[in-house]
């Protein structure tokens, strides 16, 4: 049902290939905006060591992250000096250190490619392992993961480092191309080609920094006349994804 809705999507309303070039090209430079300093700023979840986690605002400049009670934000009282709970130097490790972390959750706005897709066996046909031209946006529920921590060099001068992961969950639609030929068709074609196809799923990713690898399960949807006759129409297939997060 699903697949049906997209196909339909794409073949009557051409606007829907325009909305994804569009996603791709401002995606690439809400990246470059967003990549500059491991941080954006807002509201995250703090937890420094074993205490109990809070919300804080950060912002984030190359010199210095800086932490907010939001208390003082929502009360309109805002002090930029007196309101900072505590501050994380480029090059100055803070006094009583601990494990500070912070955790935001956002929806997640992706695009991404399948590098492989596994095919189980079908009318006969062995399981396959096809790889082919593709793409899909991928949105879902992300969590990311901010660990600060600082390392000292052979000059003793400390530097500050923050390890950046995450994890989500979602669901991607896309195209790709698959080969279409009198094999695949149990002899109802005579010809070959390279169809056009429509790929929806869902996928598992992790994320490090602006990479992202998931697992993904889908189904391709041939947009063409012939989808009836393909061997592969609507079955499903798993496979391994390699993306980039646009926010």
């Amino acid at each position: 049902m699903v697949t049906a809705l997209l196909k339909n999507l794409i073949i009557r309303r051409p606007v829907f290939i325009v909305m994804i070039i569009y996603v791709f090209i401002s995606g690439c430079e809400t990246l470059r905006e967003s990549s500059k300093y491991g941080f954006n700023e807002g509201f995250y979840s703090y937890k420094a060591g074993k205490e109990k986690s809070e919300k804080v605002y950060v912002v984030a400049t190359p010199d210095t992250i800086k932490v907010y009670n939001p208390g003082d934000l929502f009360r309109g009282r805002v002090d930029t000096i007196k309101s900072i709970s505590i501050a994380f130097p480029s090059n100055i490790k803070p006094l009583e250190f601990k494990n500070y972390v912070f955790t935001k959750k956002t929806f997640d706005l992706d695009l991404l490619t399948v590098l492989f897709k596994y095919r189980p066996s079908v009318s006969g046909f062995p399981n396959q392992l096809n790889a082919t031209f593709n793409g899909a946006v991928y949105a879902g529920y992300r969590t990311d993961i901010y660990k600060l921590s600082y390392k000292t060099g052979p000059l003793r001068s400390d530097k500050r480092t923050i390890t950046h992961y995450a994890y989500s969950l979602g669901f991607f639609s896309g195209i790709s191309t698959a080969r279409i030929d009198e094999y695949v068709t149990l002899n109802r074609l005579n010809i070959q080609y390279d169809g056009f196809v429509n790929q929806s799923g869902i996928a598992a990713i992790i994320a490090l920094d602006k990479l992202n690898f998931g697992l993904t399960y889908g189904y391709d949807y041939l947009l063409d006349k012939n989808k009836d006759v393909w061997i592969y129409q609507l079955k499903s297939w798993f496979g391994l994804s390699l993306g980039l997060n646009l926010n």
